[in-house]
């Protein structure tokens, strides 16, 4: 039985109170199935037999609560910042996942009185922590608050989030929508997130006149709410992550 190849809904075992389900297992109707394509593997131990499936692909990278992401801000309004995420930590997404941050989950402090288009443009490549999942899709995997890895800021802002996603999904059908449906709540309100790379304008960008040209080339960050371009020298209000200067010497030779 051991190393048997299964199929999703393929019967294992009866479940009782020596055979446990694992990794990628179900119970339904007091029998342990598949939920997966793969092959079976058995842990015997004196609690009994755990029934794990190895699956025959690894499955795909998604943002869960919790997780470092990095994203491409796309529009922006008084409210929110629209972006794309495009990597968990540092591995590349397969799938278009969305994300939104709202005006105050960008800083830690003076909360109520961020204004996006001054932390945040279009083009922009940001680092954001995963707070929730809402919306059609969506995955409840609630971020453990006690964890050293979270900010008090964000921690607060969890509970908001929560109470966000439970009114969403009590008027959302969860079945009609897959995880990419789900638009991932995320938060800069930590020293870590913010602009990890700006990307500047061109002198025939549209809206120069008003947003200014930085010559089309990268930013640089010269304090926490500010970046620099290297060519025309303007200054740009931004929320700057703290990130390592090895960091940010790739991401300039990558977007070069």
């Amino acid at each position: 039985m051991d190393g048997s190849f299964v199929l999703p809904g393929d019967l294992i075992a009866p479940k009782d109170d020596r055979h446990k389900c694992g990794s990628f297992t179900h119970v339904v109707a007091g029998e342990i199935r598949a939920n997966v394509m793969g092959h079976l593997k058995l842990t015997n131990s004196p609690a009994g037999v755990l029934f794990d499936v190895v699956p025959l692909k690894s499955p795909g990278i998604v943002p869960r609560a919790g997780a470092v992401v990095l994203a491409k801000v796309t529009s922006l309004s008084r409210r929110v910042v629209r972006c794309d995420i495009v990597a968990v930590d540092d591995t590349p997404l397969a799938g278009p996942f969305r994300g939104i941050i709202r005006r105050e989950d960008i800083r830690a402090t003076q909360r109520d009185q961020a204004e996006p288009a001054e932390c945040y443009r279009p083009g922009d490549l940001i680092r954001a922590r995963v707070i929730n999942l809402v919306g059609p899709g969506a995955v409840s995997t609630p971020v453990t608050l006690s964890g050293s890895n979270i900010s008090s800021q964000t921690a607060t802002t969890l509970l908001a989030a929560r109470a966000v996603s439970a009114s969403v999904g009590a008027t959302a059908d969860a079945s009609s929508g897959t995880l990419s449906n789900a638009v991932c709540l995320l938060s800069t309100a930590e020293p870590d997130l913010g602009v990890v790379l700006g990307l500047g304008r061109s002198p025939n960008a549209p809206l120069v006149d008003l947003l200014g040209s930085t010559s089309g080339c990268p930013l640089v960050p010269v304090a926490w709410t500010e970046m620099l371009c290297p060519h025309t020298l303007t200054r740009f209000p931004r929320k700057v992550a703290r990130v390592p200067d090895e960091l940010l010497s790739q991401l300039v030779q990558v977007d070069q």
